[in-house]
């Protein structure tokens, strides 16, 4: 496959953004009838693209539901069923798939699958752009 191809395939690629938000009910967003208007962006994003009004978390705890989330499996086969518990380096995680697939991946925001602050590089599931901390509520 010449570079040219590879440009072509990148032009019929759709952009992939996932947003994961933490202790947020369903109804606190504009687009899910919340009337104070306090998130149009994330609203204007919902209505422009995917809106998924049935969903739930197969884990209640934060750093769990974020290994779930990532790996596409259970705790109980991440091995984090826990805050504190890193998530394993070589876990097959959403930015591993999407790479192997041709895509620049970047995460923003907080990890909470790692045990260190900076989070090592060899400990962010694969992301090549990284903007994150592993306990945001420890980041200024």
């Amino acid at each position: 496959m010449s570079t040219a191809d590879l440009r072509t395939d990148d032009k019929r690629r759709p952009n992939v953004i996932v947003f994961f938000t933490d202790q947020q009910r369903w109804d606190t967003t504009g687009v899910h009838g919340n009337p104070l208007g306090l998130t149009p962006n994330f609203d204007r994003m919902a209505r422009r693209g995917t809106d998924v009004h049935y969903t739930f978390t197969c884990q209640p705890v934060c750093g769990p539901a974020r290994s779930c989330l990532q790996t596409g499996m259970y705790a109980t086969n991440t091995g984090v069923f826990h805050n504190g518990v890193a998530l394993d380096r070589d876990a097959a995680t959403l930015a591993k798939s999407f790479r192997a697939g041709g895509y620049t991946t970047g995460y923003i925001g907080k990890w909470h699958l790692a045990l260190q602050e900076p989070v090592p590089e060899e400990e962010r599931g694969g992301y090549e752009y990284w903007l994150a901390s592993n306990a945001l509520e420890f980041t200024s």
